[in-house]
């Protein structure tokens, strides 16, 4: 289910929106930058794509969820195929706050983002990230 969204919906969504940049940390201690696509999209039952880094790292993590009429947003993350967490908040004008869970449950943190102006180098980097991980994914 996730390799269809991700081989067929996709391309089409890295291509056509533009997304926002957010800043915050997760447990207050741990900053990460968020990039998401599709949180403006006319329905509720559109998909949400995006990447997060952690401030001191490298690597990108890819995201996939969705947004419900209360602003509610699920972010699945998939650094590989197998998800390892989840972000669970809620939006309200340029923030999204809420919990952050592991995949097995063992570990659940507050977290808080705010959006932020971003270049145009900033989203390059986090839309390539995305399409990144979307060939890893093939290869699998």
């Amino acid at each position: 289910m996730i390799f269809a969204f991700l081989f067929l919906i996709l391309p089409g969504l890295t291509f056509a929106q533009t997304g926002k940049l957010y800043r915050g940390s997760i447990n207050q201690k741990i900053k990460i930058t968020l990039y998401l696509e599709g949180l403006n999209e006319g329905t509720n039952a559109d998909p949400i794509i995006g990447s997060y880094k952690y401030d001191k790292g490298k690597g990108y993590i890819l995201l996939n969820g969705h947004r419900n009429n209360g602003g509610d947003v699920s972010l699945v993350e998939l650094p590989s195929v197998n998800f390892t967490g989840t972000f669970l908040g809620t939006l309200k004008k340029n923030k999204i706050t809420g919990r952050w869970i592991s995949a097995n449950q063992k570990e659940n943190y507050l977290f808080e983002l705010t959006e932020v102006a971003a270049n145009q180098a900033q989203l390059s980097d986090f839309k390539n990230a995305i399409l990144n991980k979307a060939s890893e994914f093939r290869s699998y």
